[in-house]
């Protein structure tokens, strides 16, 4: 006959306890963009490609 409950109880030990890690904190510097510089660069709109494409995807049909 098998036994009323069949899996056996954990001993219970003493636990381990691990040291407690400082956290590392990782800083980062993030270099400062000009936005000027990117608001002023239009030069894409004169670029063939570009163009190109306007025309394609443009709904007036000439």
């Amino acid at each position: 006959m098998a036994p009323i409950w069949p899996f056996r109880k954990k001993s219970s030990g003493s636990k381990k306890s691990s040291k407690i890690e400082d956290n590392i904190v990782v800083e980062y510097e993030r270099e400062v963009r000009s936005e000027k510089k990117e608001e002023n660069d239009r030069s894409h709109l004169t670029n063939k490609t570009f163009i190109d494409a306007m025309e394609l995807l443009s709904d007036n049909s000439e």
